[in-house]
């Protein structure tokens, strides 16, 4: 995986239209510490909205995902770790629906807890202006286009390790073979053609600074 990949402990942050001092200052060259000690006075919107992403018994208790943003206007989106459901009762967030955030192009930050593990296709499309998220290790999978349009991505907070992140499957190419009759005399299928097929959408994961070990949870 081709990315340019840093520690959390003294990554830069770079140009930040979203984040300001208590001066009015734009805030720039700031690690991750200090990062998250600004995003420790932005709370999660009210305005987001949450449903069921898995079905099964007690229902009451099953996990969301977040649909929609609701209205919400913020440059600067923090997802919820937990969130109240349909029946009142406070249960984990675990996944971003498809196209949650598609077309925004006024976010520049957002910020995922921990407690994530589904990014589905087209989750972020669109947002031409962001510049920074959080990722979290429980990401396995990042489908295709789900970063399509993203432009301006600089930075990804990561939870994990290096080899933690170089393990996330991120869907940019497909691999094709175009067979061809039996072998005589064998079950074989001659090989006429074999490729991989470039599947747009995520480039800009491979072009954003990738920064490691990052305490999601100092984001809160």
């Amino acid at each position: 995986m081709k990315t340019s990949q840093k520690w959390c402990s003294n990554a830069p942050l770079l140009s930040h239209p979203g984040i300001y001092n208590s001066n009015g200052d734009m805030v720039n060259n700031m690690n991750f510490r200090e990062y998250t000690d600004l995003l420790k006075d932005i709370k999660p919107s009210g305005k987001l909205q949450y449903k069921r992403v898995v079905f099964g018994l007690h229902p009451e208790r099953l996990p969301l995902g977040l649909v929609s943003l609701g209205g919400e206007l913020s440059s600067v989106i923090k997802v919820a770790g937990m969130a109240v459901n349909e029946y009142g009762r406070m249960v984990p967030v675990i996944a971003i629906a498809r196209n949650a955030f598609s077309g925004n192009e006024s976010i520049t930050d957002i910020i995922l807890p921990s407690g994530i593990s589904r990014l589905s296709s087209g989750a972020f499309a669109g947002c031409s202006s962001l510049r920074n998220i959080t990722i979290p290790k429980s990401v396995k999978m990042i489908k295709k286009e789900t970063f399509a349009g993203c432009i301006n991505l600089e930075n990804v907070y990561y939870e994990g390790t290096r080899d933690e992140w170089n393990a996330v499957e991120i869907v940019h190419d497909r691999h094709e073979i175009e067979f061809g009759p039996l072998i005589q005399g064998t079950p074989v299928h001659t090989v006429l053609a074999e490729r991989n097929v470039n599947i747009p959408g995520n480039e800009a994961l491979f072009s954003a600074n990738i920064h490691f070990r990052c305490r999601l949870e100092d984001a809160g």
